[in-house]
């Protein structure tokens, strides 16, 4: 239940379409549609969409991609960050229109910003508008399902955004992408959370570039200084 989960001091919950329904009778043979969430192209020459890992976490599921105009296409999870909550989805239809990328780092306080997202999980294309609230906000949040995760430096807006909305684009009033909308703060009024698209645009290069993402990581032991290490390595110090 989430009113356990925010009491473990999980107050920010990202943006699943529900949690999957306990079947009363034995469950049916068959695949059954259990969440959904939101994307946007990013490059229609390979079919690349950006949505949030969380929306599509589970490995051992299938996706889908649904358009506005009610067409369908099979979807495969070609990377996922293991940092920031983003990932990124092919599809084999490289017809669609791509968005246009702004410039993150040069949001203010106070700018009108525009949401676009799956609300529900049902009502496609909805549109919200709003304010940046906040910049450089840390939040943790999670599934409702016992998972959480650290979202750093993220906007804050008060667009309404609901569940469903995981994954879509964040814009400026030019149209730009500026943010992918991640989560929200479900015991507040309009409260929402958006990945900065400057972070995005890392992953979508290594994607283009090498395959996958990846992150630098450097390993760092010790140990104490005894007389025995003192004399081996040569040190002045015991």
């Amino acid at each position: 239940p989430f009113d356990n989960f925010f009491d473990q001091g999980f107050p920010f919950n990202f943006f699943f379409n529900g949690q999957p329904s306990i079947p009363k009778s034995p469950a049916p043979k068959g695949k059954k549609e259990i969440g959904g969430g939101t994307g946007f192209v990013i490059n229609k020459n390979q079919g690349l969409i950006m949505t949030n890992r969380h929306v599509v976490e589970d490995t051992e599921a299938d996706y889908t991609v649904l358009t506005n105009d009610g067409r369908k296409f099979d979807a495969k999870v070609v990377a996922r960050d293991a940092v920031n909550d983003l990932a990124l989805v092919q599809i084999q239809n490289h017809s669609l229109p791509g968005v246009i990328f702004g410039d993150s780092d040069g949001i203010a306080i106070g700018q009108t910003v525009i949401a676009i997202g799956n609300a529900l999980g049902e009502y496609r294309n909805t549109v919200t508008k709003g304010v940046i609230s906040g910049i450089g906000r840390n939040v943790v949040a999670g599934d409702g399902r016992g998972s959480s995760e650290s979202l750093e430096g993220v906007f804050q807006t008060d667009a309404a955004i609901n569940k469903g909305n995981s994954g879509g684009p964040l814009l400026n009033l030019k149209g730009e992408v500026i943010g992918i909308n991640s989560a929200v703060a479900e015991q507040a009024q309009n409260i929402g959370f958006a990945i900065l698209i400057n972070k995005a645009k890392k992953d979508i290069k290594q994607v283009k570039e090498i395959g996958k993402i990846v992150y630098p990581f450097l390993g760092v032991r010790y140990i104490l200084i005894t007389s025995e290490i003192q004399e081996e390595k040569k040190l002045p110090v015991d």
